[in-house]
């Protein structure tokens, strides 16, 4: 009011954030906004934790400034942490989550153990990347596996929105391409459409592929069920081979996924690192 006025200042990541204010809220909003542009490149990431970790000898020796700091150097630009920090880059640019991994690392320093811990840090990168979806899906079938790279090669192709029928054509479409070098192995084939509609609807099941926002109606829209075999939401009539999904991983899971597997033939993995 007049009478005591208040200044509320907000800030948030999301684009749609006005539209979640209540309507009295709303109506009250000055309408002011100041964007900030987010880090341009991964130096600029990197060069968040290099000035949160490293210190400076106001309160410590200089030679042990200097000691301290080389080894937070040493850390950054090793291999291992520097594509972890890449990962949580390209992930989401979360200051948050890169500076949580060096927690545990900065917790453990003491008087007998002054010096960050490089295996620290390396394993805590590792624990902060593991999800439990990754878990599950480290013992998915081939087939399946085939499918998830087959709607990221839909969503490289700025497809955001896909159906079985789709999956099923990029990845009948790859396997009869490169069928003479996959053959030669002995170990792969093309699954027929029922065995590879099985396949897509247990994916859809772990909630790896989830169904897609469909219109329904003027100003009006619902999320399909995530069991393709349990019916439609109200107003969607379409067969479940041809409900729309979403994949929800990121390109660079899909690429962890199947890095981290080695009975996958060559030629599948040269697809999913395409």
């Amino acid at each position: 009011s007049q009478q005591t006025p208040i200044a509320v200042l907000g800030v948030t990541a999301r684009i749609d954030v006005l539209d979640l204010l209540e309507k009295r809220v709303k109506s009250r909003f000055s309408h002011r906004q100041i964007y900030v542009h987010n880090m341009a490149s991964v130096e600029e990431f990197v060069q968040i934790a290099r000035e949160a970790l490293c210190i400076d000898s106001s309160t410590v020796s200089e030679a042990f400034a200097q000691q301290f700091n080389k080894r937070i150097e040493d850390i950054l630009t090793s291999s291992t942490v520097s594509q972890h920090i890449e990962d949580i880059f390209e992930f989401g640019k979360d200051v948050r989550m890169l500076l949580r991994a060096f927690t545990l690392a900065v917790s453990q320093i003491s008087i007998d153990n002054p010096l960050l811990n490089a295996s620290t840090v390396e394993s805590q990168f590792a624990l902060t990347n593991t999800s439990a979806k990754m878990k599950i899906l480290s013992s998915i079938s081939l087939l399946e596996l085939c499918l998830i790279i087959a709607m990221r090669s839909l969503t490289q192709l700025d497809i955001s929105k896909y159906n079985f029928e789709m999956v099923y054509d990029e990845y009948k479409t790859f396997m009869s391409r490169h069928m003479m070098a996959v053959s030669a192995g002995g170990a792969m084939k093309i699954y027929k459409k029922p065995v590879a509609l099985k396949a897509f609807e247990t994916l859809v099941e772990l909630e790896i592929a989830r169904p897609a926002l469909v219109s329904v109606g003027e100003g009006s829209s619902v999320y399909g069920r995530n069991d393709l075999l349990a019916g439609t939401a109200a107003g969607i009539r379409a067969p479940k081979e041809y409900r729309m999904v979403q994949l929800m991983l990121e390109p660079m899971q899909v690429v962890e996924l199947v890095s981290g597997r080695v009975d996958i033939p060559a030629v599948i993995r040269r697809w999913a690192q395409q």
